[in-house]
């Protein structure tokens, strides 16, 4: 057993160019909203394709406030229905209930993890009258079939708001993830692929969304006269106090702004290396493809997380507390179905492939930080755990 031996889920390491943008924040004497914050929101979005960018606190924040704006633009009432996956990050379901929206699961597909295009697709009729968006999630680095989920919201004219908050800067037949939807929303929390910390932000290439999502994560303010451009004036906010709806206290500082900005220029290594990473261990762990489902890439693969299912029920747990006896983190594949605060909400066995990976799926870090050691180390921890059973 290798107890010095750590290979993490997520890594941060800070750079020059984090220690120089963090120290003008500091120099300034402003550390709240101020040019750093419009710079990065401004530069995200126009790297997924989107003209607009609005920064939150977290993922979570951006998924609530986006559903929110199209709640209360479009006027959605109480109970009306929003398709999600039935394997997600639970911050998924409860931005959907705390807007008193009602969630439709739909099973994912066994290969992808995503959402099911033609159980989803054999869903909206059921619900039509009440229907009125889709949240797909591009599970684990992974982009869903956006093309096919567009496709079905034309036609049933629903609204899609896309949780991108495990995807960046991958694309799907040209276009990058969040840029496909009416809104995009990533996460920039502790192990994802820019790390501030905390934060979030939601993209869009609509104005009117974009500007309700600010008012929402300041508490509701009148942003109706906000500056832009050349004539933005940091301090406008604070002189401001008037609120036209119930919002959030959402906002960033600069001090995250700065790092977030400052990890933009190398972003695109970052996933690369990702992928290499993914790449090597795939290869190294095709001795044991009878025994673990290795992940399968049906379009291009950003990697947040590196995904096995056990093919054989009841040894995933054993395998787990195997792994991190040995220093290697491992965390559930994101179960939603059977958690206990959707008791009485959601049945378990009304989804079969959710199920079936609730039991069996986990996933490991495969960030940039790793080396060919460290994945070797892995790789070599769970043919020994298999020759030891």
């Amino acid at each position: 057993m290798d107890t010095c031996r750590i290979i993490g889920l997520g890594t941060f390491e800070a750079t020059p160019e984090m220690f120089r943008l963090v120290n003008q924040v500091l120099r300034s004497g402003r550390i709240s909203y101020g040019p750093l914050s419009q710079e990065f929101e401004q530069r995200f979005a126009e790297m997924h394709g989107c003209k607009y960018g609005v920064l939150s606190n977290s993922g979570t924040s951006s998924l609530l406030v986006a559903l929110q704006t199209l709640k209360e633009l479009h006027g959605w009432q109480g109970g009306d229905m929003v398709f999600v996956p039935a394997l997600t990050f639970v911050a998924t379901v409860n931005v959907i209930l705390q807007l008193r929206l009602k969630p439709i699961l739909i099973d994912v597909d066994s290969i992808f993890y995503n959402i099911d295009i033609d159980k989803l697709g054999d869903a909206i009729p059921m619900f039509r009258r009440r229907a009125r968006c889709i949240l797909p999630v591009h599970a684990f680095g992974q982009p869903a079939e956006i093309e096919q989920i567009k496709n079905i919201a034309g036609w049933s004219q629903l609204k899609i708001v896309e949780d991108s908050c495990e995807a960046m800067l991958v694309e799907r037949y040209g276009y990058p993830v969040g840029s496909w939807g009416d809104i995009g929303c990533f996460s920039t929390y502790i192990a994802h692929f820019l790390v501030t910390g905390v934060g979030g932000l939601s993209i869009t290439n609509n104005p009117d969304y974009a500007q309700y999502m600010r008012s929402l994560c300041n508490h509701g303010i009148d942003l109706s006269e906000l500056p832009t451009g050349a004539d933005y004036d940091p301090t406008w906010l604070a002189r401001k106090f008037k609120f036209c709806r119930v919002g959030h206290s959402f906002r960033l500082t600069e001090i995250e702004a700065a790092l977030g900005l400052a990890q933009l220029d190398d972003l695109p290594a970052i996933i690369r290396k990702r992928q290499r990473n993914a790449a090597y261990l795939t290869e190294q762990l095709k001795p044991f493809e009878e025994r673990l489902q290795l992940p399968q890439t049906g379009t291009e693969h950003s990697w947040m997380m590196y995904c096995l299912v056990c093919r054989q029920n009841g040894i995933r747990d054993d395998l787990c507390r195997y792994l991190e006896q040995n220093g290697i983190g491992t965390r559930l594949m994101l179960p939603l179905t059977n958690q206990p605060v959707y008791r009485g909400l959601f049945d378990e066995d009304d989804y079969p492939v959710a199920k079936w990976i609730n039991a069996n799926g986990f996933y490991l870090g495969i960030h940039q930080g790793l080396t060919g050691d460290d994945l070797d180390y892995v790789a070599d921890k769970i043919g020994a755990f298999f020759n030891e059973r």
